[in-house]
């Protein structure tokens, strides 16, 4: 017993002590000035836009989007799909992308929008606000669009 607590017993406990506080400290100062999360943006957004490519057209739509981090999934939907198909079409997401500086990129197809099945989507967009403003591409045709969050 007396050998555990002699000086140089003390002494090397001490300072393992200290050294793992001071690691923690550093870590937690860079974590609380560097790393910060990404802004909330899931949701749903109802989109405005002059005038609709291909077979968009005469439809009005919804972006749903679900977020983990930086990475997103999404769906473009019609306003006119009920409840029970939205909450079925979230678990199979048609759009997949990121969000990294207030931009969002968004691509993939329009399973969900009849007479678009086929066709290839890319959203690219900024945050401004809690707006998107940005760009929607359908088979290579853009046009900007607005999209204003829904209230749920």
């Amino acid at each position: 017993m007396k050998s555990l607590f002699s000086a140089k017993w003390l002494m090397f406990y001490g300072s393992t002590i200290a050294f793992v506080i001071a690691l923690f400290s550093i870590a937690t100062n860079y974590g609380e000035a560097n790393l910060k999360a990404q802004p909330k943006i899931s949701g749903r957004y109802k989109i405005t836009a002059k005038d609709l490519p291909g077979c968009l057209k005469s439809k009005t739509l919804i972006l749903s989007i679900e977020q983990s981090g930086i990475y997103l999934n999404g769906s473009l939907l019609e306003s006119t799909h009920s409840t029970q198909e939205q909450t079925a079409l979230r678990k199979k997401p048609s759009l997949t992308g990121t969000f990294r500086q207030q931009n969002l990129e968004l691509s993939g197809n329009a399973a969900q929008i009849q007479g678009c099945e086929s066709d290839t989507i890319a959203i690219q967009s900024a945050i401004v606000q809690n707006t998107l403003n940005g760009e929607l591409s359908l088979n290579n045709t853009a046009v900007n669009f607005v999209a204003q969050p829904e209230e749920i």
